[in-house]
């Protein structure tokens, strides 16, 4: 009887700590449509000069990570996608998650190299305060990172700046994708190349019909 009582409350209070997840999130982002999905590892953060129109998350899409956007980088997660737990998302360009992809745990998908190279920047930059301007990804290197519909990008995987993944294909875990991957194949290691295509024409043990 004790249990089920605990297990009530801790339901409660996890249900308690969503809710005012969720209503920080809505200042943080543009919703389109309904039924969104956070939890209380849910996080946006609009970080110099990013504002909530920035971030849009349309119907019945899923943030359970961190979405991060600097001076206006432009991330937009398509309907019945998912960035899941311990994932980030770090845009200074332009991200897109395609319809029904799913993104696992531990992934980085970032469109900027963080940091100038060039030493004489990176030195200065050592100098100034944490969140200062200079510090900004918008002095990096950085491109668009477009991901299509229904991929599958596994854990602990990082996507880099200025890739596009086709539509259907799937990211091994831990892999680094540096360079296009073609739809419907899957991509492995570091760097990530190819080791299976056409995976479209395959049977599955699951569904005997495939639509």
């Amino acid at each position: 009887m004790l249990r089920k009582i605990y297990a009530t409350i801790r339901k409660s209070i996890k249900n308690i700590k969503v809710y005012y997840v969720r209503k920080d999130i809505i200042k943080q982002c543009t919703l389109v449509g309904t039924s969104h999905g956070f939890r209380v590892t849910s996080k946006i953060r609009l970080l110099h000069g990013s504002v909530p129109k920035d971030v849009i998350l349309q119907e019945h899409s899923e943030v359970f990570g961190t979405i991060s956007s600097y001076n206006h980088g432009k991330v937009i997660m398509y309907p019945w996608s998912k960035l899941g737990h311990g994932s980030e998302i770090s845009c200074a360009n332009h991200i897109e998650i395609g319809r029904d992809t799913a993104i696992a745990t531990g992934v980085t998908i970032i469109d900027h190299n963080t940091h100038p190279i060039n030493p004489k920047d990176r030195r200065y930059m050592r100098h100034t305060p944490h969140h200062s301007m200079e510090r900004s990804p918008m002095y990096a290197a950085n491109a668009p990172i477009i991901i299509g519909e229904n991929v599958w990008i596994g854990s602990n995987a990082r996507i880099q700046k200025g890739v596009t993944i086709g539509d259907n294909a799937i990211i091994a875990a831990n892999s680094v994708v540096t360079k296009d991957v073609p739809a419907n194949t899957i991509a492995a290691g570091n760097p990530a190349r190819i080791v299976k295509e056409h995976i479209d024409q395959t049977t599955t043990p699951i569904f005997p019909i495939n639509g």
